[in-house]
């Protein structure tokens, strides 16, 4: 301890200025400052790569999702039922549509039947087609405007099973109730086509049903009286309950 005092009163005797205890020499300061400035511009280097990366895989992402495929769509107006001839469809490029028909599979449309309204410019998918023309041989489609009463409450949909049944008219009910006890069955097993209107007090509800050919006349006329009420059954060969 005393060597270094009397050091240190060496330097101060020839105006040298001594650094106190514990603290850097310049030497050492400037050192210290370029290890931290080289870290500074490692880190710097590594923030601006992640940003860069990021920014790639984002245009990465944008030109792939904004690439287009060439896809079929309507050139003019089909009604449903129609079936769709080679001229009917046409060409247009696309992209983000889910299920489109690429140009290439042009075949599996020629021939299929609208299953719904086909309007100019519709991009095809899947789902707007049947195999077999609607309706088929030995069956016809029935409209039917029903009141919100004689349809399920829960609605219909294309392709549920229903049986139309006759609605006993006020006088006959009151004269005679047994009709109501075992009403008669005008369709079993038909098929819902197409449903407008939804289920609302007040409105009506528009099915169109596919029926056997030998009922479709006894039904209009039934439904021509307001006489017409279909339930919804499960579909032939499903399950019973408990099997």
């Amino acid at each position: 301890m005393s060597d270094t005092r009397t050091k240190q009163d060496r330097k101060a005797a020839r105006g040298m200025q001594v650094p106190a205890p514990g603290l850097l020499g310049a030497g050492e300061r400037r050192a210290a400052q370029g290890g931290q400035r080289h870290r500074s511009r490692g880190l710097v280097t590594v923030a601006a790569l992640c940003v860069l990366g990021s920014g790639l895989a984002v245009a990465a992402r944008g030109l792939h999702a904004g690439q287009k495929e060439s896809v079929l769509a309507i050139g003019e107006p089909v009604p449903k039922g129609q079936v769709i001839a080679r001229e009917n469809p046409v060409t247009t490029s696309v992209s983000g549509v889910s299920r489109a028909i690429p140009v290439s599979e042009i075949n599996t449309v020629v021939n299929q039947t609208a299953a719904v309204d086909l309007v100019d410019g519709q991009i095809l998918t899947s789902k707007m087609f049947a195999a077999s023309s609607v309706p088929a041989a030995g069956a016809a489609t029935v409209g039917l405007a029903l009141d919100p009463a004689r349809v399920p409450g829960a609605g219909l949909a294309p392709g549920d099973v229903v049986n139309v049944i006759a609605v006993p008219g006020g006088d006959t009910a009151q004269k005679d109730p047994a009709p109501l006890d075992t009403p008669e069955v005008l369709a079993a097993g038909a098929s819902v086509y197409s449903v407008d209107g939804a289920v609302t007090a007040g409105g009506q509800v528009l099915v169109t049903l596919v029926v056997d050919s030998a009922d479709a006349a006894r039904i209009s006329a039934y439904s021509t009286q307001n006489r017409v009420a279909v339930v919804e059954t499960a579909p032939l060969g499903a399950e019973t309950a408990g099997e």
